[in-house]
């Protein structure tokens, strides 16, 4: 299971998030809904252990994250913005990610059709090969957890329907998604949808 546990965030006198607690079991997605600004990006940020809260804590299966810890085998991280490398071809960027040399026979490969373009710059992709290779890269070790920053957007009506059958087969084997998103869609695949605004968290409900 993954805990959140009164986990908070300010930047000087700004209270960006205050008091975020919610679960996650294996098999559940998790949505973050929210307007721009209002603390998703940074929870994630520190649940993927890349920003210190300055009170509370986060638990992966009874084990506390550190900040700039390594838990890439246990988490994989999708930021909003591109994290590849676009003068890297798609199989050197999965190197990177992976520790090890990416092979036409790797399970993240085959998993999103990479074979074929895998000597290709990244620069040379369009928007949503791009999308695809960098949940790839997020998840070449096949966590058992993926933290998505709005996985889905800017991309066509294709590529989303891909990702989010994807991120389907990810939890039927047991995965854990917390996604951060706008899209209603993403929204209703998800278990449960939480709402922040000012700083606190609650139930979304599809009124509000």
């Amino acid at each position: 299971m993954v805990e959140v546990a009164g986990v908070s965030k300010s930047y000087g006198k700004k209270k960006i998030i205050s008091d975020i607690s919610f679960t996650v079991s294996p098999g559940e997605q998790i949505a973050l809904v929210g307007r721009n600004g209002c603390g998703k990006s940074t929870l994630i940020k520190i649940m993927a252990g890349l920003i210190k809260p300055d009170s509370g804590e986060v638990t992966y299966f009874g084990k506390k994250l550190k900040t700039g810890s390594k838990v890439s085998r246990t988490v994989g991280y999708l930021p909003q913005d591109n994290p590849l490398i676009e003068e890297l071809s798609v199989a050197d960027n999965m190197s990177l990610w992976s520790g090890k040399k990416c092979r036409v026979e790797d399970e993240a490969v085959k998993m999103f059709n990479l074979t074929e373009i895998l000597k290709e710059p990244v620069y040379k992709l369009s928007g949503g090969m791009k999308r695809r290779l960098a949940i790839a890269c997020a998840c070449v070790h096949m966590p058992p957890v993926m933290l998505m920053d709005e996985p889905t957007a800017s991309l066509d009506i294709y590529y989303r329907a891909e990702v989010r059958n994807w991120m389907k087969r990810y939890r039927e084997m047991n995965g854990c998604i917390i996604v951060v998103t706008h899209d209603s869609d993403e929204m209703s695949d998800s278990d449960k949808c939480f709402l922040i605004e000012e700083g606190s968290i609650s139930v979304y409900h599809e009124e509000e």
